[in-house]
């Protein structure tokens, strides 16, 4: 058996032996040969080429407690993606799993229990961290060591000490590999139909913004379930870098209150938006969120009929265009570039986001004590 030196990649290419044909093909038809393409011919499967359907793999595909899990799932595939495979804790968990997407998004996905086996196994284009919160960095790591675009639930990380310098660290790497990331943050693809609502309300910056959500968590889990709405919002109607987070006041810490109301000035430059937000912890199904900008209130409604959904204010009310599949058809639409199309901005908003968050976790977190 010979070898030759690629001069253009610094590759050595094995020529000759026997099957070597065969494992060659073996070799660039696998993940690993992805890369191994890339290198060769200068060409990314992933990414440098239109991708028509991205694979997407899922971690925390299920609906357990509260979450998204099937209902991310239908919509990306709504949005022209495939969904080979998932993600689970343990078997019994995989299965249900397994049945819950047949049931729910009408697909038969492979299930593991080893993320390295899966990004092993399957050709992904994408994750989709639909996980607990505290586990979503060493998902996000490990999407950036794979080379995968990633859509993940908010908050973007959890459970450490510096939420933004973690936030900042991920979101550069992501950046810099030229990969697309989607924080689940719905709530801007609402405003259009607040401005319906309510004609000229997002013509100003804004100097008063309240919100009243119905958090499925307590205490400071409560912070990540509900504060990414909130300020997710005010970078879109106060938009700006280094925002800051000033005067942060809340009307309890106590974990098992019924309210929770946090207050707090957001800033940008010169200019400050009073800001109000109202967390009552419920696990019901469908939560009637309220959202105000300078006091002109609207009630976001579910249809139980048929799910639609709808903003109501003093006997009017609007159609809202579901923000789900708004998102993640951005998303896709996003990852199937040629080549894909990451938001620089974007990036820095999820990474500032977290950070602002950070600071309000810390500041709860000085006021329990």
């Amino acid at each position: 058996m010979s070898g030759s030196l690629d001069r253009g990649s610094g590759v050595a290419r094995t020529i000759g032996g026997s099957g070597s044909r065969a494992h060659h093909k073996d070799l660039l038809s696998s993940r690993d040969g992805r890369r191994l393409r890339a290198t060769l011919f200068g060409v990314d499967p992933g990414r440098g080429q239109t991708v028509t359907s991205p694979r997407v793999g899922v971690i925390g595909a299920r609906r357990a407690r509260s979450g998204l899990g099937p209902f991310v799932v239908r919509e990306l595939l709504g949005a022209g993606s495939e969904i080979p495979c998932f993600l689970s804790t343990s078997g019994r968990s995989r299965d249900e799993t397994a049945h819950e997407l047949e049931r729910e998004a009408g697909i038969r996905a492979r299930g593991y229990l080893d993320l390295k086996a899966m990004l092993k196994d399957e050709q992904l284009d994408a994750l989709a961290i639909l996980s607990p919160h505290a586990t979503h960095a060493e998902y996000l790591d490990a999407a950036l060591e794979a080379g995968l675009h990633v859509l993940c639930e908010k908050p973007l990380v959890w459970g450490v000490e510096d939420l933004g310098a973690l936030a900042a660290r991920l979101t550069a790497g992501f950046v810099d590999q030229g990969l697309v990331l989607f924080e689940n943050c719905q709530w801007p693809y609402t405003l259009a139909a607040l401005e319906r609502l309510h004609p000229g309300v997002l013509d100003q910056l804004p100097l008063q913004f309240q919100m009243a959500l119905w958090p499925s968590r307590r205490g400071v889990d409560m912070l990540g379930d509900s504060l990414p709405h909130p300020l997710s919002v005010l970078q879109r109607i106060a938009p700006g870098e280094n925002s800051i987070i000033e005067d942060v006041r809340f009307s309890t810490t106590d974990p098992d209150a019924r309210v929770t109301v946090v207050r707090f000035y957001y800033g940008v430059g010169d200019h400050r938006v009073e800001t109000e937000v109202e967390m009552r912890p419920s696990i019901s199904h469908p939560r009637n969120v309220r959202i105000a900008i300078n006091g002109r209130w609207a009630t976001r409604l579910v249809s139980a009929r048929d799910y639609a959904i709808s903003f109501h204010s003093d006997g009017r009310s609007v159609p809202v265009d579901d923000p789900l599949p708004l998102l993640l058809g951005d998303f896709v639409k996003a990852i199937s570039q040629s080549p894909p199309q990451p938001d620089l901005d974007q990036a820095r908003r999820i990474a500032h986001r977290s950070k602002l968050l950070g600071e309000i976790v810390a500041d709860f977190q000085r006021a329990s004590e």
